[in-house]
């Protein structure tokens, strides 16, 4: 059979051929999926798309292509293919399009960051390549079904500093160029600062000496933003200042 394995009929060796290549497309972009779950329940949920006549690697390939699948559902009989998107985000498209009767569906979940984005801890980080005001960079995050970063340690906040804000093209001044918008901020009530995605409370801080604004407090009044210095220090900016942008999602 010229090394081709077939049994009862079946080409057992495409359908090896084909695990294979998926495997490999997966790779090549840095992203995995689970093991399959079948789904049997009938409960509804917002889907990216909802096609048929799919193949299982062009399936795979409609979610890896977009920001805000974070898993597809695929039916080998019917040759269903279902992106979900990430609950806490509206999609960018066909935000209406509601998916029913999904028995029998088997799930493939993200388990790795998609390419151009790094993992710690659980979480995707990712840096833009423009600056904008703070909320042009929570604009362009939530276009990618992100958020801005939300620092909940300082393992955290160092890893960020180190990955993203040291380049040996930084100025000597730490509070130039080489910084990024947090998800921090205290733009309802002055001085009580939250997270903008979460909405929760700050449990860990890691101020600049002097920051935020401690010896002007009416400048305090006009920098509600807050960024992330070389060296991982956070500082408070007026809203309108040009930073760089870094996104956080969870896999």
């Amino acid at each position: 059979m010229g090394g081709r394995y077939v049994q009862n009929g079946f080409p057992w060796h495409l359908l090896c051929f084909c695990f294979f290549f998926f495997q490999i497309f997966c790779e090549e972009r840095y992203m995995y999926y689970s093991t399959p779950e079948v789904q049997e329940t009938k409960n509804s949920s917002l889907a990216l798309f909802d096609l048929y006549g799919v193949s299982l690697i062009h399936c795979g390939s409609l979610c890896l292509a977009e920001y805000c699948c974070k898993e597809f559902m695929y039916h080998e009989g019917s040759m269903r293919c279902l992106g979900i998107q990430f609950e806490d985000f509206d999609s960018t498209r066909n935000s209406n399009l509601i998916t029913t009767g999904n028995e029998g569906l088997s799930t493939y979940r993200q388990e790795k960051c998609e390419t151009g984005w790094l993992e710690f801890k659980g979480h995707c980080y990712h840096k833009g390549q423009t600056k904008g005001n703070w909320s042009e960079a929570k604009t362009e995050c939530r276009k990618m079904c992100s958020y801005l970063i939300e620092i909940e340690s300082k393992e955290e906040d160092d890893w960020i500093s180190a990955t993203f804000l040291e380049n040996v093209n930084c100025p000597a001044g730490i509070y130039d160029d080489c910084t990024a918008w947090t998800g921090l901020n205290d733009l309802d009530i002055e001085g009580t600062y939250v997270w903008d995605h979460s909405n929760a409370p700050l449990n860990f801080s890691n101020w600049n000496d002097k920051e935020p604004s401690l010896y002007n407090p009416n400048h305090a009044l006009t920098k509600d933003c807050i960024d992330i210095l070389r060296g991982g220090v956070w500082n408070d900016r007026p809203c309108s200042y040009l930073n760089w942008v870094i996104c956080e999602k969870k896999f």
